[in-house]
């Protein structure tokens, strides 16, 4: 029995030492330690996080409309006003040169041939005036017919503002298919670059759009104004589309916040003075500040590093590579 106790003894010290070998391994996994001084001289900065809410949205795309066939109806609209102009001004004309014929032919001062032949002008007149007016008002219809009337009334209107704005691309104008599980088109959504290198923009429901086979999504077409335009000609954008769902919680952090290494996102919190952990960021949602909405990674009361982020990451991985004496030796004692 005395022989067996130091045997315990020593077994349950040898277990204890491992049991805490592996506590401190796991509070070693991606910590990094740096002196208080080097994070004054670094520039270091944390903030604590305050628990926000986010309005749930559902992930879709919008095509980028092509005006220039808008552009053409246009071209082809005022023509048709200008003949119609023309058509009308050379009736009026007609209907002048008929009523001086007519009081001449009472004075007996004019030939009944002549008075047949100004008539036929006349009836030529109204016949052109009436075929310009129904050119004219065909082309609105076709134009309307496609595009709807408030995208039509845009274009075929002499200086709308909205057409002003889109031929000169301060805005742009999108097409959206709206998704099966949303029966009404929200008033507005967010249009955000597919490389996300821009900051989103929102975008006002317009009106639905008659467009046949335009559509890249199953479901009713609608056309959206954004409130200004992306750089570069971008055909196809990220849509995020409000719901009706209860608002989720989370953390809204800085871009400075975030940190990558082999494709993945990180994030530093600083667990005390001179200790801070690494976090994996698996989904973020970029807001139209700049910000970020985190669910899940980061927590109310974490202190965030928001700037030296990355110089924590570089020295978290330079303390990983062993010094060039470290090792078992060359075997010469």
């Amino acid at each position: 029995m005395l022989i067996l106790r130091p045997l315990l003894i020593s077994s349950f010290l040898l277990f204890s030492f491992n049991s805490s070998a592996d506590d401190n391994d796991t509070i070693a996994q991606h910590n990094v330690a740096i002196e208080e001084s080097l994070q004054i001289a670094s520039g270091l900065e944390t903030i604590k996080l305050h628990s926000t809410h986010f309005n749930p949205t559902i992930e879709t795309f919008a095509t980028l409309v092509d005006l220039l066939p808008l552009l053409q109806a246009r071209t082809d609209y005022f023509k048709a006003l200008a003949e119609q102009q023309t058509a009308q001004l050379q009736l009026e004309q007609a209907q002048r040169d008929m009523q001086r014929i007519q009081n001449l032919q009472h004075e007996n001062a004019v030939s009944t041939r002549k008075f047949r032949e100004q008539k036929n002008q006349l009836d030529i007149a109204k016949v052109t005036a009436q075929a310009t007016q129904y050119q004219s008002a065909t082309l609105r219809l076709q134009t309307e017919a496609q595009w709807g009337k408030t995208v039509s009334h845009w274009f075929l209107s002499d200086q709308h503002p909205h057409f002003i704005d889109l031929s000169q691309l301060k805005k742009q104008l999108y097409l959206l298919s709206l998704p099966k599980q949303l029966t009404t088109p929200p008033t507005t959504i967010a249009l955000q670059t597919t490389n996300q290198n821009e900051f989103e923009q929102a975008a006002k429901l317009i009106s639905n759009a008659p467009i046949s086979g335009k559509s890249q999504q199953t479901g009713t077409p609608y056309f959206y104004l954004s409130d200004s335009a992306f750089y570069g000609h971008q055909q196809r954008v990220n849509a995020q589309l409000p719901t009706q769902e209860t608002a989720v919680s989370g953390v809204i952090i800085p871009a400075s916040a975030l940190v990558w290494h082999l494709g993945q996102t990180f994030a530093y919190t600083k667990i005390d003075n001179e200790h801070f952990k690494r976090i994996q960021i698996d989904q973020k949602k970029l807001l139209s500040t700049g910000n970020y909405f985190i669910q899940q990674a980061l927590q109310q009361d974490d202190i965030l590093v928001i700037s030296g982020a990355q110089m924590l990451l570089s020295e978290e991985f330079r303390a990983q590579i062993p010094a060039e004496d470290d090792g078992d030796g060359d075997g010469d004692d």
